[in-house]
């Protein structure tokens, strides 16, 4: 097996517009990168509130691996199931010990390497989870020891409690990333020990919009502070990801890369 990989991770995809957007490029990235594995986050897959089945076949069938999630987990009721039935999806392991589906999960490439996903949540204005970092321990003691790499997604809304779990699992992990705030990050950095990390991807959504909702029901919100439904924007999806390489005879980073697919 080759001793190099190629990770593709996209941020939170919103909706229709999102998806639209990785119909049109995403098989075309994962041959211009040599890309071996992809993750998405994919809690905004429907209409920007949860993901189902058919959404998530739409992505899966373009290429992605692995589709974590976040706070917006439970928006469609189908996910309560979806989630015990396939290991392509995980849901955060800090969640309750009473939540369906897993933390964390393992698939192989194509080429036989096996790829560990863990998925968390933050506590700083996210809610009363669980500790990730906790979390985050019991995670790395579950996952069997013959993985070529271990990649982590963090979906917080701190960017100081990404980088602690940045740092707290340095040299232990592959590569820690953020999600949730939708708006990508320009830190990308490989770590003393080897752990490849960034604070957000960014969402893979219009950006003619406020995190991708369309601009006059969320200002709407925020001035009147009245109750204002959300709609996602469907058109005009930029993509924003990362692509991180991987020494297989170490699980360290020896590469990380921004992506930014403008519209068209």
């Amino acid at each position: 097996m080759p001793c190099r990989l190629n990770i593709l991770i996209i941020g939170d995809i919103i909706g229709r517009a999102g998806r639209r957007a990785l119909e049109e490029h995403l098989p075309r990235l994962i041959d211009k990168y040599s890309i071996d594995f992809t993750v998405a986050n994919g809690e905004n897959l429907a209409s920007g509130f949860g993901l189902n089945r058919k959404t998530a076949d739409e992505v899966f069938s373009l290429g992605v691996d692995v589709l974590t999630n976040g706070n917006h987990c439970w928006d469609q009721r189908e996910f309560l199931l979806l989630c015990d039935e396939d290991d392509r999806f995980v849901r955060p392991m800090n969640f309750s010990s009473h939540a369906p589906g897993r933390g964390w999960t393992v698939l192989e490439t194509a080429a036989g390497h096996k790829i560990a996903v863990i998925n968390l949540i933050g506590q700083i204005f996210m809610g009363p989870w669980d500790c990730p970092f906790a979390a985050a321990d019991r995670a790395l003691e579950e996952i069997p020891d013959d993985v070529s790499a271990i990649v982590v997604d963090m979906h917080a809304e701190a960017t100081s409690e990404k980088m602690g779990m940045g740092w707290y699992l340095n040299g232990r992990v592959s590569c820690v990333y953020g999600t949730h705030t939708h708006v990508p990050t320009c830190d990308e950095t490989i770590m003393p020990g080897g752990t490849a990390y960034q604070s957000d991807i960014g969402m893979t959504a219009s950006y003619q919009s406020i995190i991708g909702m369309k601009v006059e029901g969320a200002l709407k919100r925020m001035v009147e502070r009245l109750p204002q439904r959300f709609e996602a924007v469907e058109r005009g999806a930029s993509i924003f990801a990362t692509v991180v390489t991987i020494d297989t005879s170490t699980r360290r980073a020896t590469n990380i890369q921004r992506i930014h697919i403008p519209p068209a």
